[in-house]
């Protein structure tokens, strides 16, 4: 169990890693790459709002594959993108759906039969496969700016936008705050297999990882503080400062442009 529990906690520390503290993505040179902060923001939030609008699966597939050719073209790697993204959306929200393909949430046309009174629905199934490409999709244009913009930058373009600090701030706290989590929670599991030197049986394992459990909860009070303290201590305002200045350029408005022209273009086809 403890095993398990290391290797998620692992994986979880490198997607954090990888979309908030790592400029690899970011200093290539991709579609996302070369557009302004503020124009990357507003675009994926429209976006997301009319993916969740979207009630039919050639709809979503459209959107599917836009979202998979923006990865490519913005040098994110496509199979830690859909790895990571599916686990979330698919499996996760997969396991939540599972109650709405039965017919005793969602009436409908039999599909798959258990008993004469409990079956999977054709409209319950239907409605499933949407609402994970829904999440599938919104969580790949989230994915693909954290990715391809700095953190700090996400957080300053928000800001440019007139948002109270509070929000800004709760954000960048927020992120810290889990980041240093799970440091303290892979430390401690490295802290133990290098005092182990047999290899542990199954209620050792459960007896450490309810012990680390503990801790970190213990520890996560007191790490909230300091947290804060520090960044005041090192000047935090509130306001953020990068070495880029926001401006439009040419690729912006292209930006713009296409997806225009790729709204109008999908409302005329599935109005």
């Amino acid at each position: 169990m403890d095993n398990f529990l290391e290797k998620t906690i692992l994986s979880i520390q490198n997607a954090f890693e990888d979309m908030f503290y790592s400029d690899t993505i970011f200093a290539k040179k991709g579609i996302m790459q070369s557009l302004d902060t503020r124009i990357k923001l507003v675009s994926v939030f429209i976006l997301i709002i009319i993916v969740n609008f979207g009630k039919t699966i050639p709809f979503m597939t459209i959107f599917l594959i836009y979202t998979l050719l923006l990865a490519y073209f913005s040098k994110i790697p496509l199979k830690a993108y859909v790895v990571r993204v599916s686990t979330v959306s698919i499996f996760f929200t997969g396991i939540v759906l599972i109650p709405s393909l039965f017919n005793v949430v969602k009436e409908g046309q039999p599909l798959v039969y258990f008993t004469k009174n409990f079956y999977i629905t054709k409209e319950g199934l239907y409605s499933a496969i949407i609402f994970m490409m829904r999440s599938f999709i919104s969580l790949s244009f989230v994915y693909i700016l954290a990715l391809s913009t700095k953190w700090v930058e996400i957080l300053k373009g928000l800001r440019s936008f007139k948002l109270p600090r509070i929000f800004t701030a709760t954000l960048e706290m927020a992120l810290r705050y889990i980041f240093l989590l799970l440091e303290i929670a892979t430390n401690m599991f490295l802290a133990r297999k290098s005092r182990n030197v047999r290899k542990s049986d199954s209620s050792e394992g459960r007896k450490f990882v309810a012990s680390a459990m503990a801790n970190v909860l213990i520890r996560s009070q007191q790490l909230s503080d300091e947290v804060y303290n520090a960044m005041i201590s090192r000047g935090y305002n509130g306001d953020y400062k990068t070495l880029t200045t926001f401006k439009m350029t040419f690729y912006d408005y292209m930006w713009i442009g296409f997806n225009i022209t790729f709204l109008f273009i999908l409302w005329y086809i599935h109005p």
